[in-house]
């Protein structure tokens, strides 16, 4: 009869340590839901959140009064290459702009790159640009 009790005991701390394991199994997996519910709700905000200000800038940007006065260089005129003298004047600004050290940039020639770019140089570019912008 002895045997039978250690049998009968054994086989219910086995269906114990079972029950318990899948308690804390099911409740560790509740626990990563709720953080990664959390998590999500976080990150929706912040993305709301920097699009309602992006939002925000550009309705003010269209309100702004445009300024739209006589262009400095006529479209008509054409600098040497076949570019308008608008378009090198825009290319030049962006240059300084880009190096906006306090250095002046000269602008000895402007030409089309030759060549084009594969599908992995783009995305890097890309990619890069991004990056500095703060996307």
């Amino acid at each position: 009869m002895s045997k039978h009790l250690l049998a009968a005991a054994e086989s219910n701390q086995s269906l114990t340590i079972l029950v318990t394991g899948f308690v804390v199994v099911f409740a560790v997996l509740l626990l990563l839901i709720g953080i990664i519910k959390l998590y999500s709700t976080i990150v929706s905000s912040a993305e709301n959140k920097a699009k309602k200000t992006k939002e925000l800038k550009l309705s003010q940007a269209k309100a702004a009064p445009a300024e739209t006065t006589q262009p400095a260089v006529p479209a008509t005129q054409v600098a040497d290459g076949g570019l308008d003298l608008q378009t090198v004047a825009v290319i030049t600004a962006a240059v300084e702009a880009y190096y906006s050290d306090g250095r002046k940039v000269r602008i000895t020639g402007i030409r089309r790159a030759s060549g084009a770019r594969s599908e992995w140089a783009t995305a890097g570019i890309s990619d890069n640009i991004s990056m500095r912008r703060g996307f």
